[in-house]
C-alpha cells in the first residue's frame, strides 16, 4: 500500500480581501513567510511521498498558477475540476484518478492553505494513519480517519469531532471512533468542549484508501452513485472529460463532512497536538503570528504610537497606527482594508459588496 496526498486547491479565499483576489486566492499567497501556502503544504509531505505520488485538485482557472507554484509536479497529477462543488466532489474526484492508477492506494487528503508548525509531528501522524488504515473495524471495513487537533482555545470558527470507543493505540497515538460531530459551537458550549476533554477540532485532513471512499459515498450517497460509476469508468480514457462534466452537472455542492463522514459508522480520528490553523480569516491569520497578546504583528513598513493588538500588512509604503486596538489594516496599493478583528468573518459579506459595485478590485 502507498500513499499518496491528494490536495485540495480550488478555494476562492474571499475572507482575505483585498490581499487575496478571485484570481490570487488564499493558496497563492505567502502569508507566513516567503512561499505560498499551496507551496508550503507540497514540501511538508515531500519528506514522506514523491511528488510524483502528490496529486492537486484545482478549477481550470487557477491550472497555470499551480504548475508555476509547482514547476515539478506531474501535469497528469493536476486533476481540473470544471466548477468548485465543494469538497465531498473534490475527493470522489481525486480517489476515482488515484484507484484508476494504483486499486491500493492510501490516500492522505490536505487543504491547500493550513499552517503546520511542527511539520515532524504532522509526519509521524501521517505514518501512524496509515498503519489504521489496515485495521479491520466491528464493521469488517477499513476506517475513514480524520485527524483532530487538540484545542488550545473555546474556538467557535471551528467544527468539533466528539471522539468515542478506544479502538487502538499506534506509535502513543490513540486511535477512537467518532461519537459526534458538531459545527462551530457557541462560546458556551466551546468552553464546556475544553472542559470536558474528548473534543478535538475538525481539521478538515483526512486519510483513507481511495477505493474505501468510494465505496462509502456509493453506499452512502446513492443519487451519487451512478455517475461515480461512470467517472470511475471513463476516468483515464477518452471519454475522461466527459464523464468528469457529467459527473458535477449531477452531484450536489457540500463538504466530505456533512454528505459522508457524519453518516457513516466507520470513520476514526486520531488527535494530534501540534500547532495549527486553517487560516480561515484575518483573525485566524494574526492568532497565527502573535506571540503575545498586546504586540503589534507589522508585515512590511509599519509605525505604531499608542496601539496594541494590531495586525499591520503593508504595500509600498509605510503604513502608520495611532491610538489602534485590535484592529487589522491591509493595504495592497489598489486597496485597504481596515478591520475590528473580532468582525473578521464580515469581510466575505465586503467583497459580495464589492463585486458589485467594484468588481476590479475583487
Amino acid at each position: 500500500m502507498r500513499i499518496y496526498v491528494l490536495i485540495m486547491a480550488g478555494g476562492e479565499g474571499k475572507r482575505f480581501w483585498p490581499l487575496g483576489r478571485k484570481s490570487k486566492p488564499k493558496q497563492f499567497l505567502s502569508l507566513i513567510g516567503d512561499r505560498t501556502m499551496l507551496r508550503h503544504t507540497v514540501d511538508r509531505v515531500l519528506p514522506i511521498v514523491p511528488i510524483g505520488n502528490v496529486l492537486i485538485v484545482t478549477v481550470r482557472r487557477y491550472a497555470e498558477q499551480t504548475l508555476i507554484q509547482i514547476p515539478e509536479l506531474p501535469k497528469q497529477n493536476l486533476i481540473l475540476e470544471p466548477v468548485g462543488k465543494n469538497t465531498c466532489a473534490c475527493i470522489a474526484l481525486g480517489a476515482a484518478h488515484l484507484s484508476s492508477v494504483d486499486p491500493e492506494a492510501a490516500m492522505l487528503v490536505l487543504p491547500s492553505d493550513h499552517a503546520v508548525g511542527d511539520e515532524e509531528a504532522f509526519n509521524k501522524a501521517v505514518m501512524v494513519g496509515e498503519k489504521v488504515l489496515d485495521t479491520k473495524l466491528p464493521s469488517g471495513a477499513s476506517p475513514l480517519v480524520m485527524f483532530g487537533l487538540k484545542p488550545k482555545s473555546p474556538e467557535t470558527g471551528y467544527g468539533y469531532i466528539r471522539s468515542g470507543e478506544l479502538i487502538s493505540k499506534i506509535d502513543a497515538h490513540e486511535v477512537r471512533m467518532v461519537s459526534e460531530f458538531t459545527e462551530k459551537p457557541d462560546i458556551e458550549k466551546a468552553r464546556s468542549y475544553l472542559e470536558e476533554g474528548g473534543y478535538y477540532w475538525n481539521s478538515g485532513m483526512f486519510m483513507w484508501k481511495a477505493k474505501r471512499v468510494l465505496e462509502e459515498i456509493k453506499m452512502t450517497l446513492a443519487e451519487w452513485r451512478t455517475s461515480l460509476t461512470e467517472l470511475e469508468e471513463g476516468i483515464g480514457g477518452d471519454g475522461a472529460e466527459g464523464a468528469i462534466e457529467n459527473f458535477y452537472s449531477t452531484v450536489e455542492d457540500g463538504s466530505i463532512d456533512k454528505l459522508l463522514l457524519e453518516k457513516s459508522t466507520d470513520t476514526v480520528v486520531i488527535p494530534v497536538d501540534y500547532p495549527w490553523s486553517d487560516l480561515g480569516s484575518w483573525e485566524a491569520l494574526d492568532v497565527y503570528l502573535r506571540r503575545d497578546a498586546s504586540e503589534n504583528v507589522m508585515l512590511g513598513d509599519g509605525i505604531s504610537v499608542d496601539s496594541s493588538g494590531c495586525l499591520v500588512i503593508g504595500g509600498d509604503k509605510p503604513v502608520g497606527i495611532v491610538g489602534l486596538r485590535n484592529v487589522i489594516v491591509v493595504d495592497t496599493g489598489d486597496a485597504i482594508l481596515v478591520l475590528d478583528k473580532s468582525k473578521s468573518q464580515s469581510v466575505k459579506e465586503l467583497v459580495e459588496i464589492l463585486e458589485k459595485e467594484w468588481s476590479d478590485v475583487v
